[in-house]
């Protein structure tokens, strides 16, 4: 797969079917993720694989209690239009059934120049979504839980001896193919 065509055909997909992800294949994503380049290669990253299903279920508790703060915040962003935000809620609540998720995490609690450390990991994101992509894998990247202030609570169950949760990537053989959302203009210049 060319480079051009993984950028232009990934998708943030939302259902995906009962396929499980092979062993190998979740190598592969988490390898790709830890060959991202980071700031001062800190590679301050650190992921948590829940396929489990208890550690699943355990997961969805928790978002389950940040739907209401979830709900207030995307009817604000989308106030023209509820089947969106009806849309994501359920996501958010169920993740599309997705069997495997991906949760990143800061490696350290404390790292000084903490803003280069978190991009640091949301370049290790974009690989392993990329790479879930070349395999024919459907992915979204998540931050629910930060919006509705559950990040301590997600650190506590899966890493609590990691630092700081920035998001997630819920992934499986997708059940869709989502059309590209419109892009925005008038979003760079060249000088």
């Amino acid at each position: 797969m060319e480079i051009k065509e993984a950028i232009f055909g990934r998708r943030s997909v939302r259902k995906f079917t009962s396929d499980p992800v092979s062993e190998q294949d979740i190598q592969d994503i988490l390898t790709a993720g830890l060959a991202a380049p980071s700031a001062i290669n800190l590679q301050p990253w650190f992921f948590v694989v829940v396929r489990d299903e208890e550690a699943r279920k355990d997961l969805l508790n928790i978002l389950g209690k940040g739907l209401p703060k979830n709900r207030a915040e995307l009817s604000a962003r989308f106030p023209k239009n509820p089947e969106v935000v009806e849309e994501s809620l359920g996501f958010i609540g169920s993740l599309g059934n997705a069997p495997v998720c991906i949760l990143a995490f800061l490696l350290k609690k404390d790292y000084e120049d903490r803003l280069s450390s978190m991009q640091s990991v949301a370049a290790a994101i974009e690989n392993m979504l990329l790479m879930a992509y070349g395999k024919g894998l459907g992915s979204c990247w998540l931050t629910a839980p930060l919006q509705a202030n559950l990040a301590p609570e997600v650190q506590a169950r899966f890493a609590p001896d990691k630092g700081e949760f920035l998001a997630f990537i819920a992934l499986g053989h997708p059940a869709q193919s989502p059309a590209m959302p419109r892009r925005k203009d008038e979003r760079f210049v060249i000088i």
